[in-house]
């Protein structure tokens, strides 16, 4: 396992008193299953719904995870902020330069704390996948979740998501693979206006592999599951 990234302790004491302290202000009200609870190893699929979504699901969540988020956002300081300006928040949410210079200078400060503390898994968009996949695997086999934000958001954060990116599949492929377990993957909304988060029955990839599905069409499954929960619980 690389040098640079470590599957993270369940003892957290630093971040467990931020935790408490910030979930007044990000805690879902609500967490819904429609089927079983996770259970301590899984695989779980959201929608991101901009920067806020992965601090609310790290408050809000009953199971501990590691999450995949921007391989940017755990390297210096100026990495932090040149995607935090660049693409977060003129690429992805349509700010001014200024505007987003400003809060971008002030945020990648301490937004590396931040994401340490939520157990941020780097997503690699490049050859070095490789590297959050095995990231991913050793997550999996110290028997702890691993969740992530599929949807392509390289043009912003929609309710109804568009494009599901197929990295998750690969994950539980490979973890298949090696162990012969077929993780369950559970798909997951949460809806800003109700502040609430629902969690759908759990799905298994090799269940479309055997009806012949590819990567990219079990990806296209996960997100018609995804946006199913949107339709029934928050669509007007």
């Amino acid at each position: 396992m690389a040098k640079d990234w470590k599957v993270p302790k369940r003892k957290q004491p630093v971040w467990r008193v931020t935790k408490k302290i910030i979930s007044p202000f990000f805690k879902a009200k609500e967490v819904v299953f429609e089927g079983e609870k996770f259970p301590d190893k899984c695989i779980i699929v959201s929608n991101h719904n901009n920067k806020k979504g992965p601090m609310v699901f790290e408050v809000s969540l009953p199971v501990f995870h590691a999450t995949w988020g921007a391989y940017q956002m755990l390297g210096t300081y100026k990495e932090r902020f040149r995607y935090l300006r660049d693409v977060l928040y003129i690429q992805k949410n349509g700010f001014s330069k200024f505007k987003a210079t400003m809060k971008a200078w002030f945020e990648a400060i301490f937004s590396i704390y931040m994401y340490r503390g939520m157990k941020i898994l780097p997503s690699y968009p490049d050859a070095r996948f490789r590297k959050t996949l095995q990231y991913s695997m050793a997550v999996l086999e110290a028997g702890c979740a691993v969740s992530m934000y599929p949807e392509d958001s390289s043009e912003g954060y929609f309710e109804e998501l568009t494009h599901f990116l197929p990295g998750f599949v690969m994950l539980a492929q490979q973890y298949y693979k090696k162990t012969g377990e077929d993780v369950p993957v559970f798909p997951m909304y949460w809806g800003r206006k109700g502040n609430k988060i629902v969690v759908g029955k759990p799905l298994y990839v090799q269940d479309f592999v055997k009806e012949g599905l590819n990567r990219e069409e079990i990806a296209e499954q996960f997100r018609l599951a995804v946006n199913g929960l949107y339709y029934k619980y928050f669509k007007k």
